[in-house]
Formats: C-alpha cells, sequence, structure tokens
C-alpha cells in the first residue's frame, strides 16, 4: 500500500514509516505534497472564535451601563460579555491542536519533524501581518494623542514578548493590544515542535500536556496577589487551553469518535453554559484566578468537539475562517474607525446597532483586503516549505 493510500483525513490513525526520507526544504515530491489534513469545520470554529472576541470588544461589561438605561436582563449580558473574552481560549486550543496533529503526521511520514521547515512556514504564516500590526500601532499616535505605544512595548513585540511586556506593565491605549496573544502563541511555537521530535509516543505528548495543566495553575496560585492582566497574559499562568488542544489531539488520534446532532448540540450547549458562568465570575472572585481558567479551558474544548467532523460547512464560513488572523488582529483598529466615524460611544439602541455594524464592516473589509494582497503570496511561499498540507491557500 502506498504512502498516499495511508494519508487521509478522516482522522485516524497513519501506519509509521519504518524508513525516514530524507526530504529537503523546498523540494517535496508533488506525491507527498498531495498528502493534507484540512478540516474545513475547523475555520468555522476559527470565526466563532473571532466573534466572540468582537463581543467582548463592543458590549459594555459594566452592569450600571443596563442598570442606567433600565435595560432588562443586564447581568447576564455583561456575563456573555465578559465571556467573549474567552474566543482568544479557543484560537489557542485550536493552534495547540493543530500544530500537534500536522506535526505527528510530518513525524510519522517523513520519519522526523523538519524544524527549520515548521518555523519557516510559522514566520510566513504569521510574521508578515504581525509586523504589520505593529507598525500601526507605533505610527498611529503620531496622529492622534488618544493613542499610545510607547517604545518598550514596540521593542517587546518586536521580539514576541507581547504578553510579557503587558503583563508587567498592563495594556496601552493601542488598538493593537490583541497582538498579546499572537506573542504566546509564537513562544509555544517555538518549543512545541522540538518536544514532539523528542517524544517516540504520541501519549507522552498527553503526559507533558497534564504538566501544562499543573504548572498553569502553580503558577496562577502564585500570581493571586497581582491584577487580573497580569494572569491574563502571563505564559505560565495560560498554559490550560494549549493542554486541551494536545489532549485533544491525542486522544482524537487513538479513539474514532461519532457524534449525533443532539450530542453537538448538547456539548456546544454545555460549553458555552461554562463560558457564561466563567464569564459571571471573572475579576471578581480570587477563585476565579485558580479554577476559573480550567473551567475556561474545558468550556472551549467542548465546542470544538461539538463541531469536530461535522460534514457540511457553509462556503462563506470557511472565508471568515480563512481570513480570521486579520479579522482577530484588525478588529479593534475597525471599531477605532467606526467610533471615529460615527461620533461618541453610543447612546442608545440604533446608535449601537449603527457603530457596532460599521465596525465589523470596517473589519471584513480590512481582512479581506489584508488576506487578498498582502497575506496571500507569502502564504503561497509557505505552501514549498509544507509536508503535510492544511488549509488551501
Amino acid at each position: 500500500m502506498s504512502v498516499k493510500d495511508n494519508c487521509v483525513c478522516d482522522g485516524r490513525i497513519l501506519p509509521r514509516m519504518s524508513v525516514a526520507i530524507p526530504v529537503q526544504p523546498g523540494e517535496i515530491s508533488q506525491t507527498r505534497r498531495a498528502q493534507s489534513f484540512y478540516r474545513p469545520e475547523l475555520d468555522g470554529l476559527r470565526f466563532f472564535a473571532f466573534f466572540c472576541v468582537f463581543i467582548h470588544h463592543t458590549l459594555p461589561t459594566h452592569i450600571e451601563f443596563y442598570l442606567e438605561r433600565h435595560i432588562p436582563f443586564g447581568d447576564f449580558i455583561t456575563s456573555v460579555a465578559e465571556a467573549g473574552r474567552f474566543g482568544v481560549d479557543l484560537f489557542f486550543v485550536l493552534s495547540a491542536y493543530l500544530i500537534t496533529e500536522l506535526l505527528l503526521r510530518e513525524k510519522e511520514n517523513f520519519g522526523k519533524v523538519h524544524l527549520k521547515s515548521f518555523y519557516l512556514r510559522r514566520m510566513l504564516r504569521i510574521w508578515p501581518l504581525y509586523f504589520l500590526a505593529i507598525a500601526i500601532a507605533t505610527f498611529l499616535p503620531h496622529i492622534d494623542s488618544t493613542q499610545t505605544f510607547p517604545l518598550r512595548y514596540v521593542v517587546a513585540f518586536l521580539f514576541l514578548a507581547g504578553n510579557w511586556i503587558v503583563s508587567f506593565y498592563d495594556f496601552p491605549e493601542s488598538v493593537m493590544n490583541a497582538l498579546w496573544s499572537v506573542s504566546f502563541e509564537e513562544q509555544f511555537y517555538l518549543f512545541w515542535p522540538a518536544v514532539i521530535a523528542l517524544v517516540r509516543r504520541a501519549r507522552t505528548l498527553g503526559v507533558v500536556a497534564c504538566g501544562f495543566l499543573i504548572v498553569s495553575m502553580l503558577s496562577r496560585v502564585l500570581l493571586l496577589k497581582y491584577s487580573q492582566s497580569v494572569i491574563w497574559t502571563n505564559s505560565f499562568a495560560r498554559l490550560d487551553p494549549l493542554a486541551v488542544g494536545v489532549l485533544s489531539a491525542v486522544i482524537l488520534r487513538s479513539r474514532h469518535i461519532a457524534l449525533s446532532g443532539f450530542a453537538r448540540l448538547g456539548l456546544a450547549g454545555l460549553g458555552a453554559v461554562l463560558w457564561v458562568f466563567a464569564g459571571h465570575f471573572e475579576g471578581r472572585d480570587l477563585a476565579f484566578m485558580v479554577l476559573g481558567y480550567p473551567v475556561v479551558a474545558v468550556g472551549a474544548g467542548l465546542i470544538f468537539m461539538a463541531v469536530w467532523r461535522m460534514r457540511w460547512v457553509p462556503r462563506w464560513l470557511r472565508y471568515c475562517g480563512k481570513i480570521s488572523y486579520g479579522l482577530y488582529v484588525f478588529h479593534m483598529l475597525g471599531l477605532y474607525i467606526a467610533r471615529k466615524l460615527a461620533g461618541d460611544f453610543p447612546h442608545n439602541f440604533r446608535q449601537f446597532f449603527q457603530y457596532w455594524s460599521l465596525g465589523l464592516t470596517v473589519t471584513f473589509v480590512l481582512a479581506a483586503f489584508s488576506y487578498a494582497f498582502f497575506e496571500s503570496p507569502f502564504l503561497r511561499m509557505k505552501e514549498r516549505f509544507a509536508f503535510v498540507k492544511s488549509r488551501p491557500v
């Protein structure tokens, strides 16, 4: 049976090749390049993760806003608005799952993990838009004094340590604050491929992931006396969703899981309930600092499982997932532009809807333009170094 016959995209375990085949980056044969692992339903999940963060940054999160305007269910709305920030955790779960799965497939089919090619792929995918966003954040304060992005932030973000500078000095008044999570993911990408390259069995990665949970819990205990933002962006305190993503990759490789529509609704509903519950207590209770983060990570894992191997994903949703990186990076800039066009923060529903829809529209325009004319050339270059193809450009 050929290697191509053995590489399928239905989640089954691929056979380990007995002989490693040395392949130089950029010289992958067409047969091997045809191997792929693309799950379109995860593109839909990427868009959902972005949309949750967008909701968090548009809905007011203070109960007084709703009480003063006699808006019913204000406490529930604030909980939902706070829960929207956990879309970042869903991004982390997806990243950890996909990187683990793709590198394990590469190791099984080619005998090893090609670290140089992996880093080149990540650089071509992440860095162009990331550094463009830093440039925007650096330039904007020169034309708008309400925006700040001091030199120490510029340096930290340039060296992929943006989350650490935020942990020490809090967020600046910048439309590119969301880049902290990109810095955090880049740190994970730096060491995790080497771990996969060293271990002999995929199950060992599950043990390492459990270690992530322990380190994360202990880190938050040590940081209890500090503010929420210190913990929120601290690399050691935010390992829970990465652990869930790695565990998902390990478990789904060893088990064939078929879910009914009812089961999917149940998993998604339970994940959403956990998020809203955590959003209600977020920033209010020290217990959240210790237990809330694992609850959020589990909720993200349940939402991930709810869509796993869904057979039908609308084309428009796949496209939204394809440009989700740009949507996430540009959404605060889109809201900034919308507020400049619409005036002060909206005071009634009509004004809010205009601001919200305009911000979302501007965000989509920026992300679509960026993907088509700025990111795509780098993505086509990235394919030269892909041993296991994922999403087509």
